[in-house]
This record gives structure tokens, C-alpha cells and sequence, in this order.
């Protein structure tokens, strides 16, 4: 997929946005597993109290395993939703990506090569779920046809498959992760 559609290649440096679940480990394997040149970026809600923390200990971990380097932000998600008006979700959605376009122009604290591009972990069960919801809010053809793999510097190489594939993977693989008790 990722030659495919010519969504990457091995001389872009990659941030790679990282919850610290299942379908963002196996993107970290599988980008450490490519020889990709990457860093990790991560966000912490702070919407779930200790979960959260732990959350965000476990990818600074992964960063240690991959010996990759861990940006984290943390952020007052109910203030903000709050304040701007939306759901708790759209508010995390405005900060995490105004957060990651701000990476993808400088890398703070750090002497390493800005990223290019920005990587999710999305894979086909969101896009199925994201097609639903455009179909039943009466969306136009644009709409209907779910998240692109490639978008501006957003690219999201999983689209092509489903979540228990992805599990599946990181179960042949012995990674670990974590679950968040409000997906569930």
C-alpha cells in the first residue's frame, strides 16, 4: 500500500501519532520493522486520570524500545471544550492536530530533522465507522467516501485493513499495549 499509493518513502522523516493502542503500536512496529526514520508524538487528554498517565508512560517506553524520540503535550481538554463549545471529542481532535502541524514545522527541544509527515493509525474498521456517520448526517459524495490514505501531510498507511488484523499482527509479534477503558 504504502508504494502503492506513493503515501511515503524511506528517506521522510515520519512523526507518528501514538496513543499508546493497539493499531499505533503495530504503526510503530511495522515503521521500526521498514527501517523508516520516525518519532513519536503523544497526547495526553489528561481525560482519564491515572489511565492517562499511564497511557503516556508506556509510549515513552515504546520510544525507549524503538530508541526513538518521545514528544509529548499534554493538554486541559475539558477547559477547552468548555470554553470553544464542542464535545470532548472534537476538542481533543482541534488540539491533537493543531498539535502535530505545529511539529510538522519545528521539533522543539530537539537537534533532529523536523518531520515531514505526519502518520495515523487508522485502519479500515474507522473508515467503515466514518463513511456511517457522514451516510446518516446526509453528507455529499465527498462524504461517502471515508478518510483518504493521504491528506495534505496527513498519511494513514492501516486504511487497508482491519482492526483484527492489526491485532493479529501484534499478537504474532508479542507487542504490548495499552487499553483505554473509555473505547471500550
Amino acid at each position: 500500500l504504502i508504494e502503492w499509493d506513493q503515501l511515503f518513502s524511506p528517506k521522510d522523516k515520519l512523526l507518528l501519532a501514538v496513543s499508546g493502542g493497539a493499531d499505533s503500536v503495530v504503526l510503530c512496529e511495522l515503521c521500526q520493522q521498514g527501517g523508516f526514520d520516525f518519532v513519536i508524538a503523544h497526547c495526553n487528554f489528561r481525560l482519564r486520570d491515572e489511565e492517562s498517565d499511564r497511557d503516556e508512560n508506556f509510549v515513552r517506553e515504546l520510544g525507549k524500545k524503538y530508541n526513538k524520540e518521545v514528544l509529548v503535550k499534554r493538554f486541559d481538554t475539558k477547559r477547552y471544550s468548555e470554553e470553544h463549545k464542542v464535545s470532548t471529542q472534537v476538542a481533543a481532535r482541534e488540539l491533537r492536530y493543531s498539535w502535530f502541524y505545529e511539529l510538522l514545522a519545528t521539533t522543539p527541544d530537539s537537534l533532529l530533522p523536523t518531520p515531514e509527515l505526519l502518520l495515523t493509525a487508522h485502519h479500515a474498521d474507522d473508515n467503515i465507522e466514518t463513511v456511517l456517520m457522514n451516510f446518516f448526517k446526509g453528507t455529499g459524495i465527498a462524504g461517502l467516501r471515508g478518510i483518504l490514505p493521504k491528506q495534505g501531510k496527513i498519511i494513514r498507511p492501516l486504511l487497508s485493513f482491519r482492526k483484527e488484523e492489526l491485532l493479529e499482527f501484534a499478537r504474532e509479534n508479542n507487542l504490548q499495549w495499552m487499553e483505554d477503558s473509555s473505547n471500550i
